[in-house]
């Protein structure tokens, strides 16, 4: 029998649950300790899993329905719901450089209409060293902002792309197929949480293009300005992978970047599945 703990991570957001086997169907009562333990900490690391593809992705739908991943290339072999993440990855549909997936701030799937509500990643290998993934609170990043800067920005809604004009990391060229599937959208730059109700920045530096409405100049000052408000150190929490961590996040009110700092030759292998989302209001 499974005899959850939960434990905080971080000052800001974060929390371990240790003592449950995700193999295992998971009784209603853990079910639910887990889900409010997301909602309230929005990253939760489920430690020490030995997970097939097809358990994990069995697993995660206690949190809701995975969704199909966008770039083919990236699918798991075996099970399409789980895109594959490693330090050996290339833009093959590029020019075959080496490419870190999520190297700048961003949040998941901001880029579509119907953005995911949860990633979930599953340390299959990681490395001794670095690699690690930082998270942003942005409930405590709206929170904080000036009650001016709040009147400001109430219902300013921005331009999301795949491939941003603005984005500060390389991103995968997708096919012609797959970009004709994710045309710009645009979202609230202030997003209400729908289960919680709380009011989070929506934000992804790498997606964004622009403020609607507002003159270009304007519009990137705005953005590098609330990011760089965003970020800072004390919305922030730092996770230290160990292997067999299955970490799951709430793109609704976070943002995330990973980090490639590990040693030249070492391995960085994750499992990652989105669960279906909401439009943003």
């Amino acid at each position: 029998m499974d005899v959850l703990a939960l434990a905080r991570l971080g000052e800001s957001l974060g929390v371990a649950a240790e003592g449950i086997d995700l193999n295992c169907p998971v009784a209603d009562a853990t079910r639910e300790a887990l889900r409010r333990a997301l909602l309230e900490g929005l990253v939760l690391c489920i430690r020490g899993q030995t997970l097939s593809p097809q358990a994990y992705l069995a697993a995660m739908r206690a949190f809701g329905m995975p969704m199909m991943q966008l770039r083919v290339a990236s699918r798991h072999p075996d099970v399409a719901e789980i895109m594959i993440l490693s330090s050996d990855d290339r833009d093959n549909d590029g020019d075959g450089q080496r490419l870190v997936v999520g190297a700048h701030w961003h949040s998941d799937d901001s880029y579509k209409a119907v953005p995911c509500s949860l990633t979930a990643l599953y340390g299959v290998a990681v490395p001794g060293s670095g690699g690690d993934t930082q998270f942003v609170n942005m409930y405590a990043a709206y929170d904080d902002l000036s009650q001016r800067m709040k009147r400001r920005i109430a219902g300013l809604r921005v331009v999301h792309t795949y491939d941003s004009s603005r984005k500060g990391a390389r991103v995968a060229r997708l096919t012609p197929e797959e970009a004709e599937a994710v045309p710009a959208v645009t979202h609230p730059l202030v997003r209400t949480h729908p289960e919680t109700g709380r009011k989070a920045l929506y934000m992804n530096p790498n997606r964004m293009e622009a403020v609607v409405g507002l003159e270009r100049a304007e519009s990137d000052a705005l953005l590098d300005d609330l990011t760089h408000h965003a970020i800072q150190e004390k919305h922030q929490y730092r996770h230290k992978w160990r292997r067999g961590d299955v970490l799951i996040w709430d793109n609704r009110c976070t943002m995330h970047k990973a980090n490639a700092d590990y040693p030249e030759g070492e391995c960085r292998l994750m499992h990652r599945i989105i669960i279906e989302g909401t439009v943003p209001t």
